[in-house]
């Protein structure tokens, strides 16, 4: 049983610097000035380290969750208050994406610091000129600030220079260079168009014979199908041999000083000053990656590829319009895979 400090341990889970504390001057500090700080004192450092990692369950009943169950839904049912008084901010809810469109639960907006001890990455995509003749585009990639750590900033290649193609970009160049793609990883990003890609864009794009809702050509599809089969190829490394790749994408909120996001933005903003870079061809790209997967003997196809979303009701753009207005339920079923709360079909 971890043992209670008499002067108490003071957790800080989003502020300049995230992490446990050992007096209010320390952790004073680190939430001053701070928007939408959070933080807390525990009587012992155990459940403040939980608290730091986004656990705000209490550790002495806490197990493992249960099979079957969202951490949007734990939440809903733990209840309670989390530090001054102020209510707990709801967990973005968390599905399995792939074949079938994410439906998502209202939440309260969470600030993700990147204090947790699994791997997450932040990425943005940025376009000076956006939409206009002369465009120039960038993409930035934040893995932290230790030594070797492989940040990019880096112009987006090619003639078409926009924003969302950038934002895609960025994922392409993780998936191409993480260091331990064995490993999960979170890839966190504050763009409404790659969370609405992934989220349920994809699904119904493959319905459609990858239109859009107005039967037209999607945008990107080079390039986001190249992503799918980076996934897949990630998937097929799995000692699971499961469709489902060990990636989850997060939705964060940009200029809230997240650390992870504003390196990535000022990441993006360098590249897109960067000189111009020959395009690459992603469609070419793709097959071979699906050469690779079939002489594997991989069970995991491209268009079977399934990944992880975190994501909030008012993340998700519409087709057709700028904001969804779409009905958003939650889903009454649950996939088995670590405990996470799967779409509805």
């Amino acid at each position: 049983m971890a043992k209670a400090s008499k002067g108490g341990f003071y957790a800080v889970r989003a502020g300049h610097k995230p992490g446990v504390y050992a007096s209010w001057d320390e952790c004073s500090a680190q939430v001053k000035g701070f928007p939408a700080a959070r933080h807390k004192k525990f009587p012992t450092r155990a459940e403040a380290e939980a608290f730091v990692r986004g656990d705000d369950r209490p550790t002495s009943a806490a197990g493992p969750p249960k099979v079957g169950t969202s951490n949007a839904l734990q939440n809903k049912r733990a209840g309670g208050a989390d530090g001054a008084g102020v209510p707990p901010a709801k967990r973005q809810k968390r599905a399995v994406v792939g074949e079938e469109s994410v439906q998502v639960d209202k939440a309260v907006p969470n600030v993700f610091a990147g204090s947790s001890p699994k791997r997450r990455v932040y990425c943005d995509g940025s376009s000076r000129g956006n939409g206009k003749v002369g465009a120039t585009a960038g993409i930035g990639v934040f893995w932290g600030h230790d030594e070797g750590a492989k940040n990019l900033s880096e112009r987006l290649p090619g003639k078409l220079q926009t924003n969302n193609r950038a934002e895609m970009y960025a994922i392409a160049r993780i998936l191409e260079t993480d260091p331990h793609p064995d490993e999960p990883l979170t890839i966190c990003s504050d763009s409404e168009y790659t969370i609405s890609v992934f989220s349920k864009w994809i699904p119904n794009w493959k319905r459609r014979g990858w239109k859009t809702a107005d039967g037209k050509t999607v945008a990107n599809q080079d390039m986001i199908r190249y992503v799918l089969s980076l996934l897949a190829l990630r998937a097929a490394s799995s000692s699971s041999k499961s469709p489902l790749a060990n990636i989850t994408f997060q939705k964060v909120k940009a200029h809230v000083g997240i650390e992870g996001n504003e390196q990535a933005d000022r990441f993006a903003n360098n590249g897109a000053m960067m000189p111009e870079v020959p395009d690459r061809d992603f469609t070419a790209a793709t097959k071979e990656n699906e050469k690779k997967l079939k002489a594997k003997g991989a069970p995991v196809r491209v268009e079977d590829v399934k990944w992880e979303i975190e994501v909030e009701e008012g993340d998700l753009l519409d087709e057709k319009r700028p904001k969804s207005s779409e009905r958003v339920v939650e889903s009454p079923y649950f996939a088995s895979h670590r405990g996470v709360g799967r779409a509805a079909g």
